[in-house]
């Protein structure tokens, strides 16, 4: 399988965005996902921070907004009202999508209010809709990523691949796909199987290692967790996944966070874990 490594900048929450993209490249990054919250308020200055990625090497493969759900999210609870997140959404996204051709802006689905999942379910598609067009015409796609069952209530009614693709269906148009992250997925059962049945739906794809969390951002340097990467992978392979693997690692409110660490190591030695699975990375 041949592969791109990427590495998304939450991976190095403390570094700046010109640390990301100085300091990715040198550990053989090809690929950046970029966090909206890493890039200056200015629209000038942003534009030029995400057109300098490229002259260091790094292709822009996914975008995560501020606002990146259109009901409240525990990371994101501001602004509460369903229209106000879809501007804001539709701002970032007009904003910045003509700068990174190609890229995927991953979606959540945030809280269902008052536990109304099938109401919250109609408003996504219906919305969802809107920003896939608007998506097309940028010359970008979005991808809604299926949480955590950890995270049912706190940031997403969609905690399987059945439940995202219900939804990528639902709205029917090839701008909308999966983001597949393999902490999210850890433990699903038949996940190989499961990630096969959404062939050329999946854009992108997220690993982090898994341990029993002891916060609502817990996550490892791969190969240091619990996870059977096995069947991710072969469910992307199955699924004839091109796009980049992408080092995606959150560690806050732990006593042993990896960002009070070297997080040039966390970067490497996740890199050779996954050279173990697919061979070297071109560089």
């Amino acid at each position: 399988m041949q592969w791109t490594f990427g590495v998304s900048e939450v991976t190095t929450w403390p570094w700046s965005f010109d640390e990301d993209i100085t300091r990715y490249a040198a550990l053989g990054a090809r690929t950046i996902e970029v966090w909206e919250m890493k890039l200056d308020p200015d629209p000038q200055k942003r534009r030029a921070q995400l057109a300098s990625a490229r002259e260091h090497g790094l292709t822009v493969s996914s975008f995560q907004a501020d606002v990146h759900a259109l009901f409240p999210t525990h990371l994101q609870p501001e602004p509460q009202g369903f229209d106000d997140r879809f501007n804001a959404f539709t701002a970032t996204l007009e904003a910045c999508a003509p700068v990174i051709p190609g890229a995927v802006f991953v979606l959540n689905t945030g809280i269902a209010t008052k536990g109304d999942v099938g109401a919250a379910f109609e408003r996504t598609v219906l919305g969802y809709g809107k920003l896939a067009r608007r998506a097309a015409n940028l010359g970008v796609t979005l991808a809604l990523e299926p949480l955590h069952p950890l995270a049912m209530n706190e940031d997403s009614f969609v905690w399987n691949l059945e439940g995202a693709l219900e939804i990528v269906d639902a709205v029917g148009h090839s701008a909308l796909g999966i983001c597949a992250d393999a902490w999210n997925l850890a433990g699903q059962f038949g996940l190989d199987v499961r990630l096969e049945r959404c062939r050329d739906k999946i854009f992108v794809a997220q690993v982090a290692d898994y341990r029993r969390p002891r916060s609502f951002l817990d996550r490892l340097v791969v190969g240091d967790g619990s996870t059977d990467f096995a069947p991710f992978f072969a469910g992307l392979r199955a699924a004839r996944y091109r796009g980049p693997i992408v080092l995606e690692i959150f560690s806050r409110n732990v006593p042993d966070s990896l960002y009070d660490g070297d997080l040039d190591a966390v970067i490497s030695r996740s890199r050779d874990a996954l050279a173990r699975y697919f061979g070297e990375p071109p560089r």
